[in-house]
């Protein structure tokens, strides 16, 4: 217990340290490893617009998170709808199943595996919550994982604000009016292809404008640019 919890307290030192969000997303990666079969998720919550909803990091299966977002199932998902209600830790046990279609989602992960899980939810903004969650195969999260969990979240949660506060506090350079468009597009959940539709322009083109925004941002990915973007003010989804 005792070497658990000095590599737990080694591991958020270093994503103290970490130099960007991918730097701390695979420290958080390196938590979770030694502690069981365990998957992740970290998203952007909206307290109240539902469709706000931007997935940080994930370790879990890329099939599931295909279908999980072609159902548009982060619009539905009680784990996530939980914590518009449930402002301090919570696992799986404790959250409301509304409908048919929460159930039914829930049973389809079920099948692929996972039993259990616990979430912390953390405040970045009056508006705004950072989720951290862990599923589990196993039927319950014992105790002292879900305490080491809160434990690294925190500090998850203290780097992840500094890292966007810097990037919020350099001078930005503005997005014209397609590249806002594009990025609003992605903030609602489109990818490249849809985006060429619904703009009518090229697939090239919306590539073009999505790498300009990320190297203006200074932004890793794509949801890190929407992350960013909205901090900023430079869109409203």
């Amino acid at each position: 217990m005792l070497h658990l919890l000095e590599n737990t307290l080694n591991l958020a030192e270093k994503m103290h340290h970490s130099a960007d969000i991918d730097d701390l997303n695979a420290g958080f990666r390196s938590f979770l490893t030694p502690l069981g079969p365990f998957s992740h998720t970290a998203g952007l919550v909206h307290k109240t617009h539902v469709k706000e909803r931007y997935l940080i990091d994930t370790t879990y299966p890329d099939s599931w998170m295909q279908y999980y977002l072609k159902n548009c199932y982060q619009n539905i998902d009680p784990v996530i709808e939980n914590a518009r209600h449930e402002f301090s830790p919570y696992d799986w046990n404790s959250i409301k199943i509304r409908n048919n279609n929460q159930k039914r989602m829930m049973c389809e992960f079920q099948d692929i595996g996972f039993k259990s899980g616990y979430v912390v939810p953390l405040s970045i903004s009056p508006s705004m919550l950072l989720l951290v969650g862990m599923a589990s195969k196993d039927a319950e999260i014992n105790f002292r994982d879900r305490a080491m969990l809160q434990i690294v979240v925190n500090h998850y949660h203290a780097r992840y604000m500094q890292l966007i506060n810097d990037s919020s506090h350099k001078e930005p350079c503005p997005l014209s009016d397609r590249e806002r468009e594009c990025l609003l597009w992605i903030a609602h959940g489109k990818n490249t292809s849809e985006i060429s539709f619904i703009l009518s322009i090229s697939e090239n083109t919306v590539k073009y404008h999505l790498k300009n925004i990320m190297q203006k941002l200074g932004s890793h990915n794509r949801i890190h640019a929407v992350v960013q973007a909205i901090n900023l003010g430079l869109i409203h989804p």
